[in-house]
């Protein structure tokens, strides 16, 4: 047993919610950023963002670190949404409200509050990240974009794994919105091993990782930070119970919990319709869309639930490829068919 050292030496700058000094890999979409918000700085109206990218590609990491730098050299506030956990526009006025302490807006009625925020944003420029803008239905996403990006003095970032939302916002919706369209691509493995190498500096006790150990990492990750920060960090904790270093096991172990920790979140944040398509696709390894498509109305029938529309049905299908939870390659039949195969 190691019962002299820990490992870890500062645990949470391998945490989720950890904004570092500096975004490797990101100076492009930060650059783009700060040229979208700047005419808040001069009391003009921003372009609003569209962040999208699959997991793991720093879409969220970028705008806190946005926001955390323009309240460091500003006056200009920023509020953080997330949009699964503030599914309405009641309860995401309601959480920028909270933020902000604006005083006079407890009565529980959107338009009340939609009130006391307008008097507050008139003196006071604000930049409000939304998260997960997806997870909204669509009638409140269109609701809480359209009413927050007519407002002169807000600046609107919205994040989302595909552009495919911003395409079917009402029309009226994406026309006031505008947004400039910020593309998150994987990282490489040698932007990972940065990242990490840059992490296990802060985080960990020199001596107790090595180069190869951190690239190994990196390249099990397949472009998401993510999951390399977390196997990182759980292979610390599980070196730390039975050696001094980070050893093969110990990332080994990390990355197989890691994956399946991404898979039960992503799916736990989907609807029971989005799980019971990848439940189909997972049962019979591969299938053409046309045939899950009568798989799972069968299956609905079997359970006495009300099917998704068809358009629906390629949103869901496409919202499972854009998290990396199955793969859609074009079949070798005729029409608009594709092959789907679940992924990891």
């Amino acid at each position: 047993m190691n019962d002299r050292h820990g490992i870890l030496v500062n645990a949470d700058v391998l945490d989720e919610d950890y904004i570092p000094e500096v975004i490797y890999a990101r100076e492009t979409q930060v650059r783009e950023l700060k040229f979208c918000l700047d005419p808040l700085f001069h009391r003009r109206k921003p372009i609003h963002s569209w962040l999208y990218g699959k997991p793991g590609t720093g879409k969220t990491v970028t705008a806190l670190y946005i926001l955390s730098q323009l309240e460091a050299a500003s006056r200009v506030q920023g509020v953080y949404v997330n949009c699964w956990e503030r599914n309405t526009f009641y309860s995401v006025l309601d959480k920028i409200i909270t933020d902000l302490r604006i005083l006079g807006a407890e009565k529980p009625d959107t338009g009340f509050k939609f009130d006391r925020f307008l008097r507050y944003v008139r003196q006071n420029p604000l930049v409000i990240v939304l998260d997960e803008i997806d997870q909204p239905s669509p009638k409140e996403r269109n609701s809480m974009i359209y009413n927050l990006c007519s407002l002169k003095q807000i600046g609107l970032i919205c994040i989302c794994n595909s552009r495919y939302f911003l395409q079917f916002l009402d029309e009226r919706v994406k026309s006031r919105l505008n947004a400039n369209q910020v593309r998150f691509d994987p990282y490489s493995v040698d932007e990972l091993f940065y990242i990490l190498k840059h992490r296990a500096e802060l985080a960990l006790m020199p001596g107790t990782y090595g180069k190869a150990e951190l690239e190994k990492i990196a390249e099990l990750a397949e472009g998401d930070a993510r999951v390399a920060i977390k196997t990182l960090k759980d292979a610390a904790y599980s070196a730390e119970r039975e050696s001094d270093k980070i050893e093969w096991k110990h990332i080994n172990k990390a990355w197989n919990e890691a994956k399946k920790i991404k898979k039960t979140y992503l799916l736990n944040k989907l609807t029971s319709h989005h799980r019971m398509l990848y439940r189909i696709i997972s049962k019979r390894k591969e299938i053409l869309s046309s045939d899950l498509w009568k798989v799972y109305l069968e299956e609905c029938r079997q359970r006495k639930v009300k099917p998704i529309a068809v358009r629906t049905y390629s949103e869901y299908v496409n919202k499972l490829r854009d998290l990396g939870l199955i793969r859609a390659e074009r079949a070798s039949v005729r029409g608009k068919v594709r092959l789907l195969r679940v992924l990891g």
